[in-house]
């Protein structure tokens, strides 16, 4: 089969002549497959290799989490047991009238001559009420004295947030004291309201 005549000029070349020419087609072949061909593959391998770096940061962080997650389950546990223990030293609404009689009882027992014992209405905290109690009585330093002491060994939490004295011509009573307790009651959150003291 003959050729065009198109190419006569390039198959009567000498010989040095066609050997560029080759080289020179190619060249162009070659570049042209570099531009149209690898070049698009090099851009979507550099984008494939910085998806696999940040898909690999995020493999060690989710080791790091997955490690992480066994201790953070260990230490819950353990505030679910103190969080437990805690709410076991707070009254719930039905023991607060025995807390109640306790605290009297342990002012009568420590020889306080008590004129007013009076729960007040608890304010609403984050996770707990706080119910303040107003006590006034009469009674000797040693007598207040042992009633603060029985407070502290009370198995639930009671604390003494205000204390005035005043001192009395009575004898075996020498002071006058007003002290204003407080004992917390476990709110659950989204509780509707505190209970309310007994008048």
């Amino acid at each position: 089969m003959a050729l065009p005549p198109l190419f006569d000029p390039i198959v009567n070349a000498p010989k040095p002549q066609k050997i560029v020419l080759g080289i020179f087609g190619l060249v162009i072949i070659g570049a042209a497959s570099y531009f149209l061909l690898l070049s698009p593959l090099d851009t979507k391998l550099a984008q494939l290799r910085a998806q696999n770096a940040s898909l690999g940061d995020e493999v060690v962080k989710a080791r790091a989490l997955v490690a992480d997650l066994a201790r953070t389950r260990r230490e819950m546990a353990e505030l679910e047991v103190k969080v437990a223990i805690l709410k076991d030293r707070l009254p719930s609404e039905r023991e607060l009238p025995t807390l109640y009689r306790s605290l009297h009882d342990a002012g009568t027992q420590a020889g306080l001559g008590v004129a007013l014992f009076q729960p007040r209405e608890g304010q609403v905290k984050d996770y707990y009420v706080e119910i303040p109690i107003a006590v006034n009585a009469e009674a000797s330093y040693h007598q207040l004295g042992e009633f603060l002491e029985r407070l502290a060994r009370m198995p639930r939490v009671v604390t003494l947030r205000e204390m005035r004295l005043a001192s009395t011509n009575r004898p075996g009573r020498a002071v006058r004291a007003e002290l204003t307790l407080a004992t917390y009651q476990y709110r659950p959150v989204g509780s509707p309201k505190p209970p309310v003291a007994p008048k």
